[in-house]
């Protein structure tokens, strides 16, 4: 019971707390009686979740944020689906992710305290946006002349530096297509076929990995308590899906009908310019790391994702 006390009072600081996956963790954590600060634009130390300071482009941090915490999650990053990628939007997405893990760590580097562990995202985008019969795990190579790939090797370099300068446990949650409710990618999805126009995207034959937000959360939540959990590991459900499938299942969820013709690739690409990859191809990751440090899907398969994501 003392060792649960103990493990409860542990202060965690969230970067991107204000997004998706930051608010449903915080609100997990403070259930469990863990203390929940953020890194933010604005200092609001009396909020209900205290806000400290920082601005990475000006090298800027409120330093009392990193003393107080005892495991820090980076969850900070331009969101990759809300412009085309221009030059500068590419640049926007490397440097939120890398130079905000760069400052997180020369500012610890300058202080006499570390945290016990650094949990950062990554994205399954690692492994190339491409479609093929592989099953991607964690020792696999990133793609090669793929932007996705190259920022997801850039930010994974920058956050295993923790651990190779400071010694501190360090994991990185490689994310595959986020499940819930509240997610405004799903919502995209899902707004059609409440129409009737649901259909695939593309070929619908690329694979979708994909991650219910509760799993993802549970997954972060293990990795800031079990102290066996280091490296990489892929946040993805075990249940492989193509696009296709997916649609469809929204579709009989929905109790819709599914027989549009697929939405065309060129047409993809004409809205969302290089950023359509991402949805017209996809390969299957292996969940397997994930279940051999003994972490349990509460939603293995996507017909359980989606009927508690749309009700």
């Amino acid at each position: 019971m003392v060792a649960e006390d103990e493990l409860n009072m542990k202060k965690v600081l969230i970067t991107g707390g204000s997004g998706m996956i930051g608010l449903k963790l915080s609100e997990m954590l403070l259930e469990k009686g863990y203390k929940v600060i953020w890194l933010s634009r604005e200092r609001y130390i009396k909020a209900e979740i205290p806000r400290y300071r920082w601005d990475y482009r000006k090298g800027e941090i409120d330093i009392e944020a990193l003393e107080q915490a005892d495991v820090v999650v980076h969850l900070a990053g331009s969101n990759l689906g809300d412009d085309s990628w221009t030059r500068r939007k590419k640049q926007k997405i490397v440097e939120s992710r890398v130079l905000t893990t760069k400052l997180l760590l020369d500012t610890y580097k300058s202080l006499n305290k570390k945290p016990d562990a650094f949990i950062s995202a990554s994205a399954v985008g690692y492994y190339g946006m491409h479609t093929d019969d592989n099953i991607y795990n964690e020792e696999d190579q990133p793609a090669r002349n793929d932007f996705l790939s190259r920022t997801c090797k850039k930010w994974e370099s920058a956050t295993f530096q923790f651990q190779e300068e400071l010694g501190v446990r360090t994991v990185a949650l490689r994310t595959s297509f986020v499940i819930s409710k509240e997610s405004e990618a799903f919502k995209k999805m899902v707004l059609p076929t409440r129409f009737g126009l649901g259909a695939p995207m593309g070929s619908g034959k690329q694979y979708m990995s994909w991650i219910h937000l509760n799993d993802l959360c549970n997954l972060y939540i293990k990795s800031i308590e079990d102290d066996m959990m280091s490296g990489i590991y892929n946040a993805a459900a075990p249940q492989h899906t193509t696009n296709k499938e997916l649609m469809r299942s929204i579709a009989k969820e929905l109790k819709r009908p599914f027989i549009i013709p697929r939405i065309p690739s060129f047409l993809m690409k004409l809205i969302m310019g290089e950023s359509a990859g991402m949805v017209l191809e996809g390969s299957r990751v292996s969940s397997q790391k994930a279940i051999d440090s003994g972490f349990k899907f509460q939603y293995p398969s996507i017909k359980e994702a989606i009927q508690v994501s749309l009700n």
